[in-house]
């Protein structure tokens, strides 16, 4: 079966890429909006740094599971009723976590908001490029990406508002009239015509994945607070989610229908993009958790204060973005994803040598560079992911990629949360060493913290720095101008062409 791209008239594929971006930017906003009201809902519900992990890492870990299944629901529903149906789904699960009365509900509710986002992001991105021929993909991937940035730009900001103002909860109600115009712009979507008689789904396969997942997950989060090595219930869930996640590769491999279509690996483009993909989320996402916690814990911020210190990284991330989708013809997609790694190192090094005292300037001004750093990323990665992928592995292989992303924000979190708490025990244990120091106890375990905040900071800058070579991997991408509409084709530096 093959999938061509959909032929719309202007106005109607203008009015259906207003609802793609706004489902899209719908279900990113509320990733970052809750970040800034994470205290008060620990406070409010009960719990402590490890509840506003959950609430985090339960959203990404359902949409790691649904995104795998996004092009079965395609091919069974069709994309305007898969993309509708999630949509509906995500606003109920918002409207419920608003009034979730403990922390076990809100992690639920999160869960089934995650599931909604999973089909949400990677059928926006495969239709977007199904109703746009192939010498637009890269600018309309750098808007994509950028109206995903609207997220981190507003979310933080009237996420601190709303919390001061009102309630956390009213941040989840902020999605009903963002799902209502998503929905009233749903018509000129294509109800896609390569409805599929293919109606078995792989029971075990999705079993193994709720398994693989939620174990890897619940390993990483129990190993907050702990000491090594492990304990034998977290050995016994990394070696679950181990066989689980094998499992489902063999599976794959010899089963003609499947969650995974294996063969979109063996283009070396894609490939080399899911690994950047999984360690940029992993190291993004987590500093999108960590500078609110930074901000409101040992910086003593209030959340308004803290939204208008982090939103500059949103800022810098889309108008880079929108940049680049002008540029992305023009550069060498290579040289553009080491800048973006340079500078988002740079930043991370930054945040690592802030004073505790004046630190809202420094604070603002690294991340605004980091969100340039960040914007010279995605639309390089997204365009060399799926430039050379013929249309009908497009759906397959985005919900393949968002499943890569959300694992990696998830294993980010979870980790760097761990490696948190080690450095904050091992701060406080050294403090007790020195013996009683006098009212001053207060103040010197809040410098612990910050120190234990910046040490991570400067980790993620090494870690960023060490994966950099591995971008020449890339082939490069040469158009031909006569026939732009053709498959691009990747090209080695020595000009052989790829194998696809």
């Amino acid at each position: 079966m093959t999938v061509e791209a959909t032929i719309l008239p202007s106005s109607g594929r203008k009015q259906a890429t207003v609802a793609l971006m706004i489902a899209t930017a719908m279900q990113a906003f509320d990733s970052t909006i809750a970040n800034v009201a994470l205290p008060q809902l620990e406070q409010s519900l009960g719990g402590g740094l490890d509840l506003g992990s959950w609430v985090m890492a339960s959203y990404l870990c359902a949409s790691a599971v649904m995104a795998t299944l996004t092009g079965w629901f395609r091919r069974r529903l069709g994309a305007r009723q898969a993309f509708a149906g999630a949509i509906a789904l995500f606003v109920v699960a918002s409207l419920l976590c608003s009034i979730a009365p403990s922390p076990a509900a809100l992690i639920q509710f999160r869960l089934a908001q995650g599931a909604a986002a999973g089909i949400i992001q990677p059928l926006a991105q495969a239709i977007l490029l199904d109703i746009y021929p192939k010498r637009q993909h890269g600018r309309m991937l750098a808007i994509w990406g950028a109206t995903i940035m609207a997220g981190p730009i507003m979310g933080p900001l009237l996420g601190g508002v709303i919390t001061d103002l009102a309630s956390w909860r009213w941040i989840f109600v902020l999605n009903l009239p963002l799902g209502a115009i998503a929905m009233a712009g749903l018509g000129q979507v294509p109800a896609t015509a390569e409805l599929s008689r293919e109606t078995r789904i792989d029971g075990l396969g999705i079993l193994l994945l709720v398994i693989g997942v939620g174990s890897l997950q619940l390993s990483l989060e129990r190993t907050i607070g702990q000491t090594w090595p492990p304990s034998p219930e977290i050995m016994v869930e990394a070696a679950i989610a181990v066989l689980a996640l094998s499992a489902i590769a063999v599976r794959s491999i010899r089963m003609p229908f499947s969650l995974f279509r294996f063969e979109v690996f063996r283009n070396i483009n894609f490939a080399t993009s899911v690994f950047y993909n999984f360690m940029v989320g992993a190291l993004i996402f987590t500093t999108i958790v960590f500078l609110p916690s930074l901000s409101e814990g040992p910086l003593g911020y209030d959340a308004t204060r803290a939204g208008l210190v982090i939103s500059p990284r949103g800022i810098g991330t889309m108008a880079t973005m929108l940049a680049v989708g002008y540029l992305i013809d023009k550069i060498d997609h290579r040289a553009l994803l080491v800048t973006g790694m340079v500078i988002t190192a740079g930043a991370f090094a930054l945040m690592s040598q802030m004073p505790h005292d004046g630190s809202a300037i420094w604070l603002t001004g690294a991340s605004a560079v980091q969100g340039v750093g960040v914007g010279l990323l995605f639309t390089p990665l997204s365009t060399l992911a799926f430039s050379t992928l013929t249309a009908d592995l497009r759906t397959d292989a985005a919900g393949v990629y968002s499943l890569v992303r959300q694992l990696g924000c998830a294993t980010g979190v979870a980790a760097m949360t761990a490696l948190l708490q080690a450095k904050i025990q091992h701060g406080v244990a050294a403090l007790a060493d020195q013996g009683p120091i006098g009212g001053g106890s207060s103040s010197r375990h809040q410098e612990i913290i910050f120190g234990a905040y910046t040490g991570c900071f400067r980790n993620m800058a090494v870690i960023t720095a060490v994966i950099i070579p591995g971008i020449f991997l890339f082939r490069v991408l040469r158009r031909n101008p006569a026939i732009p509409t053709t498959v691009q084709t990747a090209v080695p530096s020595g000009g052989c062409r790829a194998r696809r």
